[in-house]
């Protein structure tokens, strides 16, 4: 099946073909939309309009310019500005292969990713202050970073599931990257649609194949954490709409409120309780809150990517309510952050919730069993193991951004009264709070996992 997709680059209007299916080593992966599912919708798709739109960039860089911004607002800026992966003398290295997970038997022989993760961050932080400063060397290293991976890169690969993880987390920041940069006319239009014919072929067709078939028949579709699935959902989703294929779009949507792995929303949250602190508040306990707390920390701050750009969308397209993950299940994601934050927060004043007292103990945080990967199809049961309480190991407290997109959603766009005192906290203590290169999250992985921003972006006084 092919699609035609129009690109207007500039003044310049291109139309190229996409082809909706993709070989790999699975087979043939059908990136069109299956049959008997919630919504199948046609989307407007107002360029930028995946994280942010061109209103959120002209509200931010008004206020900047006359002064009026908040002073966490400010401070952001000038973090971004002086962050290393935004310096105008930043070089990109491009690999004909990336590569996480087991190398053995990959050409290049050793783990990679890296490169990807750093170059990605880059051109989504380059575009984001150039939309916000009008220079347009911000705009020409952006499209530098993104020209030289899809001239150069030709897949992602390993000999374990582990590539699926760069699919996504990589995947959905170089689409972030390049959604802004499509409304550069200095981005050339073949540039364009080659880049977009690269991310659909290497990327997309990675997190498809996953979330459809999770690494083949010998596991079960809850065999994977709820990270992975939620990574991949969130690129495809940025890619499909960088290319306006509603087909992908309304995949993820589908897939959101009745997808058989753990990105489902069904899935993603076990169970709910009443604040055991006495708030009146409800919260939701994660799939991995009881696996340890820097995934469960982790989940929740995709979780609140994905919605991100979901609702960013929905903006454009309110017809479709379905676009609302905030709102899914009466504010369930709201529910998970109160969950999270709830178990991770101490009373320190420290921006890096490191100093102070837990806020609750482990004893009083309620948990519903949950057996993963025990009474499943899976033909190594291995791995399974019986969780009977909230993990409470030493990535408790860990931080990451993504507490501004749940606190200012809920308490600011929704204007929610309350469900969301915990989620506040933690956006309070940690604000701003920055993105990759921000030394509160290191170096690895975990600092490259969510776009970040938030205060930048989203914070409302």
């Amino acid at each position: 099946m092919i699609q035609t997709i129009k690109i207007l680059t500039g003044a310049t209007l291109l139309t190229i073909a996409l082809s909706s299916c993709y070989k790999n080593e699975y087979g043939v992966v059908d990136l069109t939309m299956p049959e008997g599912n919630i919504t199948e919708q046609k989307y407007v798709y107002n360029h930028p309009c995946a994280m942010y739109n061109e209103a959120d960039f002209t509200r931010v860089k008004t206020m900047l310019d006359n002064g009026t911004a908040p002073e966490a607002v400010k401070k952001e800026f000038t973090n971004l500005k002086n962050n290393s992966y935004t310096m105008l003398s930043y070089t990109p290295e491009p690999q004909e292969e990336i590569i996480r997970g087991d190398a053995t038997g990959t050409t290049a022989g050793k783990e990679n990713y890296s490169y990807a993760m750093k170059d990605a961050a880059a051109a989504f932080q380059t575009a984001m202050l150039w939309k916000l400063t009008g220079d347009t060397k911000y705009a020409d290293l952006s499209v530098k970073i993104l020209n030289a991976w899809a001239d150069v890169c030709k897949r992602i690969i390993s000999n374990d599931a582990n590539q699926m993880l760069a699919a996504g987390c990589q995947g959905y920041t170089f689409a972030n990257a390049a959604e802004i940069m499509q409304t550069y006319a200095g981005w050339a239009a073949n540039d364009v649609a080659d880049f977009k014919k690269w991310i659909v072929d290497v990327f997309a067709s990675k997190n498809k194949d996953f979330l459809d078939n999770h690494q083949g028949t010998n596991n079960c579709s809850l065999h994977y954490w709820s990270n992975w699935d939620l990574v991949n959902m969130c690129s495809y989703l940025s890619i499909g709409v960088l290319t306006e294929n509603d087909d992908m779009v309304n995949f993820v949507v589908n897939y959101f409120y009745s997808g058989v792995g753990n990105g489902c929303l069904n899935n993603l949250i076990q169970a709910t309780f009443d604040d055991p602190l006495g708030s009146g508040e409800q919260i939701a306990q994660n799939q991995e809150s009881g696996r340890d707390q820097g995934h469960a920390t982790m989940s929740l701050a995709v979780a609140a990517n994905l919605c991100q750009m979901a609702y960013t969308l929905y903006r454009d397209n309110q017809s479709v309510p379905e676009l609302d993950f905030f709102a899914a299940d009466d504010n369930a994601i709201m529910k998970m952050g109160e969950y999270v934050a709830l178990f991770n927060l101490k009373d320190g004043t420290d921006n890096a919730n490191a100093t102070g007292q837990w806020i609750i103990s482990a004893s009083k945080m309620p948990f519903q069993e949950y057996k993963y990967c025990l009474d499943c199809t899976c033909k190594d049961k291995n791995h399974g193991v019986d969780q009977i309480s909230v993990a409470d190991d030493d990535s408790r407290g860990t931080v990451r951004p993504g507490w501004e997109i749940l606190y200012n959603h809920y308490a600011k766009v929704k204007d929610l009264s309350s469900g969301y005192i915990y989620a506040k906290q933690f956006a309070d203590k940690i604000r701003p709070e920055g993105g990759a290169g921000d030394a509160r999250y290191g170096s690895n992985s975990g600092a490259f996992d969510q776009l970040g921003w938030g205060t930048l972006m989203l914070y409302q006084e």
